[in-house]
C-alpha cells in the first residue's frame, strides 16, 4: 500500500478551532450528531451545510422530521432568539425582525439543496436517492435528520434498526466516497439528569451506533429554564469517538446570530475515555 501523502480534505467545521481539535471532515466518513431535543443538532448542522457550500463544496440536506419551511423558519427564529410563542404573538423587536430576514435571504442565497422528504423514508429509497444525486450531481456530503424517522423493517427492534442503517450508511459512503452526517436524538434524561451531558450511554442505541461510526458528537446546550439567555447561547461540543485519532476533546462555543465563536476549549479527557 502507497501512502497517499497529497490526501487533503475539502470538508471543513469551519471555526480553526474545531478543524484542528477534530480534524476536517474527510470523504467515507460517518460522522454522528446527537443530543437532546433543543439542543441545537439541526442547527449545527445546518451551519456545516452552508460554510462547505460557501467554500465550494456540494451538500445535500436531507429533512426527515421537518418540513422544509418549518425548518427554514426555526432556524430564522432561533437566531434572532425569538421563541416560538412570541413569534405567534408577534412579540419581537424591529431589530429581531430584521434578523429574521437576514437570515431568510441569505437561506434563499446558499446553495444547500435542501431535501424536504414527503415519500417512502425507508434506508433503500433514501439510499437510491443519495446514489442519483452523486451520480448526476456529483454530490459528496450528505446531512440525514433525523435516523429515528428512518422506517424500520416489519418486526425489527430499534437496536436492530440502528445497525442496520448506519452499517449501510457505512457502505455507502466507502463505496461511493462520501461524508455522511447522521443527525440522531440522545434518550431521554431522568428528571434528576435532566439539564446534565447524556454522554455514550445516553445515545439511543449507542453501542450499535458507535460500532459504525468513524465520529461521534455529542452537542449540548443547557435546557434549564432558569439558564440566562446569555447561557442558553453556549453551545459544548464534545467528540465521543474517533475512529483515526484519540478523542474525547470538548469545546465550548457561543451561537450569536447563526455564528458559532470559541469561547473555550480542553485537552482530552483520559480518566473519561472509553476507549
Amino acid at each position: 500500500m502507497n501512502i497517499e501523502y497529497n490526501a487533503s480534505t475539502n470538508f471543513t467545521l469551519w471555526l480553526q478551532v474545531l478543524d484542528r481539535r477534530f480534524g476536517c471532515p474527510w470523504e467515507r466518513e460517518l460522522i454522528i450528531l446527537f443530543g437532546f431535543m433543543s439542543s441545537g443538532k439541526t442547527e449545527f448542522a445546518y451551519f456545516l451545510a452552508r460554510k462547505n457550500t460557501a467554500i465550494g463544496n456540494k451538500v445535500v440536506f436531507i429533512s426527515l422530521e421537518l418540513p422544509e419551511y418549518d425548518m427554514k423558519l426555526r432556524i430564522c427564529r432561533k437566531r434572532a432568539g425569538v421563541s416560538k410563542y412570541d413569534f405567534q404573538k408577534k412579540k419581537y423587536t424591529e431589530q429581531q425582525k430584521e434578523i429574521m430576514e437576514w437570515t431568510r435571504a441569505e437561506i434563499k442565497n446558499n446553495r444547500v439543496q435542501i431535501l424536504e422528504w414527503k415519500e417512502d423514508k425507508s434506508l433503500d429509497n433514501i439510499i437510491s436517492t443519495i446514489r442519483f444525486l452523486n451520480e448526476t450531481q456529483e454530490m459528496k456530503m450528505f446531512i440525514i435528520d433525523n435516523l429515528d424517522k428512518i422506517a424500520g423493517n416489519e418486526r425489527e427492534d430499534e437496536m436492530s434498526r440502528y445497525a442496520r442503517i448506519t452499517s449501510k450508511l457505512q457502505d455507502l459512503k466507502n463505496e461511493l466516497n462520501l461524508c455522511i452526517i447522521l443527525i440522531h436524538h440522545a434518550n431521554k434524561p431522568s428528571k434528576k439528569d435532566t439539564y446534565s451531558q447524556a454522554g455514550i450511554a445516553g445515545m439511543r442505541g449507542s453501542q450499535k451506533i458507535m460500532d459504525n461510526a468513524t465520529q461521534v458528537f455529542e452537542i449540548y446546550r443547557d435546557l434549564d429554564p432558569m439558564c440566562s439567555n446569555e447561557e442558553k447561547r453556549i453551545v459544548e461540543i464534545s467528540q465521543l469517538k474517533d475512529t483515526f485519532e484519540w478523542a474525547n476533546w470538548f469545546i465550548k462555543l457561543m451561537f450569536d446570530k447563526g455564528e458559532y465563536k470559541e469561547i473555550e476549549y480542553n485537552e482530552p479527557r483520559k480518566e473519561n475515555n472509553p476507549f
